[in-house]
């Protein structure tokens, strides 16, 4: 499970991780209790992959953040809520990220992160960054034959044997013959 794949759906407390695209919308996952339920394509829905925190210098991915929180709570969740005092709340942020920008930051997005920091955790969630992509060896890279098919994972699919392929049906019956709409409606 990748950052990128969990969202965060706007009205709706939780996380959730995106499962399909439906007609109307798209198929999410709650991660607290396994629900699945569809959300319109008029909600905002934002990925958490995609969200950044403001510095005092430049803006951190929330990937680096959670990770830092990771590694300083020793994979264990943290101990701020969404009842916890603002000293509490400023302190919790400052010692994770300490030149956040104290302007732009408020107590509701440090609740957040904190709340899904919680839930990841509670998920079974321990890499919050992406890997980085692999060093460049000089070598040529192999592609797959341009008659392979893309897969929605983006790797690509070995094209089917034609021994494989499956071929249409044929019946004996005769097909009815096609009308006009029209024709019909004159009848």
């Amino acid at each position: 499970m990748e950052l990128k794949e969990i969202l965060a759906v706007s009205g709706t407390p939780g996380l959730y991780r995106y499962v399909a695209q439906g007609k109307g919308g798209i198929i999410v996952e709650s991660l607290a209790d396994g629900r699945r339920t569809m959300v319109g394509g008029t909600t905002k829905v934002s990925a958490l992959g995609d969200i950044a925190i403001f510095t005092t210098s430049s803006e951190v991915p929330l990937g680096d953040l959670f990770q830092t929180i990771y590694d300083r709570q020793g994979g264990q969740s943290v101990a701020v809520t969404s009842k916890s005092s603002p000293d509490e709340l400023r302190t919790f942020i400052s010692s994770v990220l300490p030149d956040y920008d104290t302007e732009r930051v408020h107590q509701s997005d440090i609740k957040k992160i904190a709340q899904w920091y919680n839930l990841l955790i509670a998920a079974g969630m321990t890499r919050f960054t992406a890997d980085e992509a692999p060093a460049e060896s000089g070598e040529p890279t192999t592609e797959a034959p341009k008659s392979a098919k893309t897969t929605k994972t983006g790797t690509k699919a070995a094209p089917k044997s034609s021994a494989t392929q499956r071929t249409p049906k044929v019946s004996g019956a005769k097909t009815a013959s096609v009308k006009n709409t029209t024709a019909r409606k004159a009848q």
